[in-house]
């Protein structure tokens, strides 16, 4: 995993590479092979794609609507699969809150989607990976984390691309140590992301001799995070620990106001 360090000019450069091992799991349960009814297709080969076009994780849908839309282009121009063109089927995520992936989701599997790309937030995709491989269909995230889907019964149709947080709290935390911070506060976004990440960083940090002096989970619709930013202070972290989506542009004024912005 790169660490990068973004420069007063806006620019940036890879500071630092940390390798780090997920470790394996405990065998392959019965219940992590694909099995169940297969649905017969229909010959053209239906990607649909469950990604965030509002909510707060708005900004990631371009790209990653971009990307699927080059992959389909590019299959297309190659002749696409068995002599038929890819089809595309799109739908909006949200980010839970009002949850409208279920129902997002069934309509891509009413226009025949053999595969459903999506969803970005870990916690989005938890509420219909049932709906998704108990049709039959595969259900790949280019950007879950959460260890909730390490080991989950998906009938051996769920992918990633993204680590597992196993392997991102091992990484942030020694990056936190290797910054010289002994003693952290993790101020953190109350859903399977926030709280996967947060226990895994805990994990490693207190392993590698570092000490995690307070847990705060907010809501991330809260109109202040006050009450949770007062309660870190009041400990005197070395540094504070922020795992959170667009929400982060409310928190860090506060947590500078309370005297916990970079010195």
């Amino acid at each position: 995993m790169g660490i990068y360090q973004y420069g007063d000019d806006n620019t940036y450069s890879a500071e630092d590479y940390i390798e780090e091992e997920i470790p394996p799991a405990e065998g392959v349960k019965p219940n992590q092979l694909v099995s169940g009814k297969v649905p017969k297709g229909d010959g053209v080969l239906t990607i649909g794609t469950l990604l965030p076009q509002s909510g707060d994780l708005a900004f990631l849908g371009p790209p990653e609507f971009a990307g699927v839309d080059l992959a389909v282009q590019e299959i297309n121009e190659a002749g696409g699969v068995l002599g038929k063109p890819v089809k595309q089927v799109k739908a909006d995520s949200g980010d839970g809150t009002p949850n409208i992936a279920p129902s997002e989701t069934d309509k891509l599997l009413r226009g025949g989607a053999d595969a459903i790309i999506g969803a970005a937030s870990s916690s989005v995709s938890l509420s219909v990976i049932d709906r998704i491989t108990g049709a039959g269909v595969v259900h790949f995230s280019p950007a879950n984390t959460s260890t909730a889907f390490d080991t989950y019964a998906d009938n051996g149709l769920y992918f990633r691309t993204a680590p597992s947080d196993v392997m991102q709290g091992s990484v942030m935390a020694n990056l936190v140590l290797g910054d010289g911070y002994d003693n952290v506060a993790l101020l953190v976004r109350q859903d399977s992301y926030g709280e996967a990440l947060a226990e895994n960083v805990t994990k490693f940090f207190e392993e590698s001799g570092g000490t995690v002096v307070s847990t705060q989970l907010y809501d991330p619709n809260a109109a202040s995070y006050s009450a949770e930013v007062s309660e870190i202070a009041g400990q005197d972290p070395d540094a504070v620990v922020l795992i959170a989506f667009d929400e982060t542009k409310k928190i860090v004024p506060e947590l500078i106001e309370a005297g916990l912005g970079q010195k």
